[in-house]
């Protein structure tokens, strides 16, 4: 194992150069007849300008190994056996309160027919199961049909009127199409969302989304977009989200605000430009207006979701107070599509009206 131990970095040219700044610390080396495993630690800012600082952005870990130990004239090329994967190594990872035993309830498409088009957007109503009386939704895990994890791409929850009767929930359609029906414009505020590469949402154990009292959403618009950009004919889907929830109520309510970039055909990027910044703001009116008269103390952050498509290289979630800006509340300069997950904050975060 003498030649892991060994710091090396690479160029455009990808060749392999051992770094005159040795970075890497073994902690701990196994290896049986299927498995090696190395455990290394480094700092995550080493002030190498052959090392990548370590955030809070996405890190692309790349792998390759070869099935033969190194030689000592050098590595051998690793053929096939390579890969990479998407990772944010500083996302603490959420201690998993066992939910075995709560109850649940799933919101799924039944046989939904995927058009053979790049882009699609199915919406379909569902009614809440658990009414009349007060529960918390404690975490939503993502229900995706095998083999279907590069087609689902992200999936939204809308709270809808609760004015409709029962017969929204006898059919599905095309969201945004002309001839969607008008219940559909009814749902407008986003209580989850979820997106490829993200696992379940815990929420963290003093917060639950409200179910089960007047003011909470009893009828719910699903919208999931399907990404199909090699056209597949013939594709039924039955994807959805896993609700699971509890009678034991905690501290305090769940919300989502939104911020951002409305998605609009009027949002352009000007050809050629090697980068290019869009913004979008929350106003202090339009916060004011939200936030005034119910929440004059501020609403407490505990997660952001930062969410792009395939243009999207980098996001940032700024916030100001009093002409004053603030700590960026997220961010990733490392942006992966096909990487979407819940950025739980260290420290709640208060914004105020």
């Amino acid at each position: 194992l003498f030649y892991f131990q060994q710091d090396y970095f690479t160029d455009e040219n990808r060749v392999l150069k051992k770094d005159p700044q040795q970075d890497y610390h073994l902690e701990y080396a196994m290896e049986n007849s299927t498995h090696t495993i190395l455990a290394f630690t480094r700092e995550l800012h080493t002030c190498d300008p052959n090392d990548k600082s370590i955030t809070e952005s996405t890190v692309r870990v790349i792998w390759a190994y070869h099935h033969k130990d190194m030689e000592e004239a050098g590595q051998n090329y690793h053929g096939a056996n390579r890969g990479s994967k998407s990772l944010r190594l500083l996302n603490p990872e959420k201690a998993e309160v066992s939910s075995a035993s709560l109850p649940s309830f799933d919101l799924t498409n039944k046989d939904v027919p995927i058009p053979d088009k790049d882009t699609t957007y199915w919406c379909q109503m569902f009614k809440i199961p658990v009414q009349h009386e007060k529960h918390h939704v404690t975490k939503v895990e993502p229900l995706i049909q095998k083999g279907h994890e590069n087609l689902v791409h992200h999936i939204l929850l809308y709270q809808c009127s609760s004015n409709l009767n029962d017969s929204v929930l006898d059919y599905g359609h095309e969201c945004y199409h002309p001839n969607m029906p008008d219940s559909f414009l009814t749902c407008e505020t986003v209580i989850f969302a979820w997106a490829i590469g993200g696992e379940g949402f815990t929420y963290p154990p003093h917060v639950g989304l409200s179910i089960g009292t007047a003011g909470d959403p009893l009828f719910v618009l699903m919208e999931v977009h399907y990404d199909n950009p090699s056209y597949t004919e013939g594709l039924i889907d039955n994807s959805g989200l896993r609700l699971i929830y509890t009678p034991v109520l905690r501290k305090y309510d769940a919300g989502v605000i939104e911020a951002g970039l409305w998605v609009s055909l009027f949002h352009n990027i000007p050809p050629g430009m090697p980068e290019f910044v869009s913004e979008g703001h929350c106003t202090l009116e339009c916060l004011e207006e939200a936030l005034g008269a119910e929440r004059p103390g501020g609403i407490h952050v505990f997660a952001v979701l930062l969410h792009a498509h395939l243009a999207g290289r980098a996001i940032r979630m700024r916030h100001f107070r009093n002409g004053k800006e603030q700590k960026l509340l997220a961010y990733d300069d490392e942006f992966d599509f096909n990487f979407q997950e819940f950025q739980y904050l260290k420290e709640e975060r208060t914004i105020l009206p």
